[in-house]
């Protein structure tokens, strides 16, 4: 993604990323739907049984030392703590992404060279677990895309946190690249636009026009700061406090 943007800044060439967000995802995957991305996968009968006798008239109780509740049906979401919930959550995810690999979305992306050069796939769908990224060349087709997951949601009965996303762009205005503010929809709700000079945040990484990586610095000055004042503030003896930035803080 870094490389796109130093990409499209260097040379004048249009970007519009849009990040996003759904509503408690691990937890809205409908029972229902994992039995069907079973049958999409051709998973075997006798492990999609298996699988499915896990969720089938599954009920959850609240205990404390004072209560406890009556069991509450669960019909939503993945077992917390399973390593199989993050494999059945991406094969969820899955069927949209075979979806956008089609020849019909595939054009639609950003390429990391030359658009003459046909040897490299364009770069249109970023996704790592419930994090999604969607990158294109323009505004028009990034709705496109947009509208294909709103799709894609209602089907699977998902629900996208438009307050939660955010879009990011960069445009040639005369004889200059600079940043601008995309106007895209998802669900009649228009996305949060980043900023002029603002940064936004994937997997981890601040990303703003300039790739200054200026965010980072201030949140490492800020974290470092406060465990200074931490420490300052202990009523312990200075050499303690020295020790413990030496051997510790460091």
């Amino acid at each position: 993604m870094a490389y796109m943007i130093n990409k499209a800044r260097v040379k004048q060439r249009s970007l519009v990323i849009t990040l996003l967000d759904l509503k408690n995802a691990f937890g809205e995957v409908h029972h229902k739907l994992i039995q069907k991305i079973l049958e999409y996968h051709y998973i075997p009968n006798e492990i999609q049984q298996l699988i499915v006798s896990l969720y089938k008239d599954f009920h959850t109780s609240v205990i404390s030392k004072d209560f406890a509740t009556p069991f509450i049906p669960v019909k939503r979401g993945v077992l917390q703590g399973d390593s199989l919930s993050p494999l059945l959550f991406n094969m969820c995810f899955n069927s949209f992404i075979q979806l956008v690999k089609s020849d019909k979305y595939r054009q639609l992306g950003f390429s990391p060279v030359s658009e003459r050069n046909a040897m490299f796939n364009p770069v249109h769908w970023c996704q790592f677990a419930d994090d999604a990224a969607v990158i294109t060349t323009n505004e028009k087709e990034n709705q496109l895309l947009l509208n294909c997951f709103t799709r894609w949601c209602q089907w699977a009965n998902m629900v996208v946190r438009v307050d939660k996303c955010s879009t990011f762009g960069v445009k040639k205005f005369s004889t200059k690249s600079l940043q601008f503010t995309p106007y895209l929809l998802i669900n009649n709700q228009r996305i949060p636009a980043v900023k002029i000079d603002e940064s936004f945040r994937y997997l981890g990484r601040y990303f703003d026009y300039e790739m200054s990586n200026r965010q980072h610095l201030l949140d490492a000055n800020a974290a470092l700061t406060d465990l200074l004042q931490q420490i300052d503030s202990w009523n312990i003896h200075p050499k303690s406090k020295l020790l413990l930035y030496q051997k510790y803080f460091l």
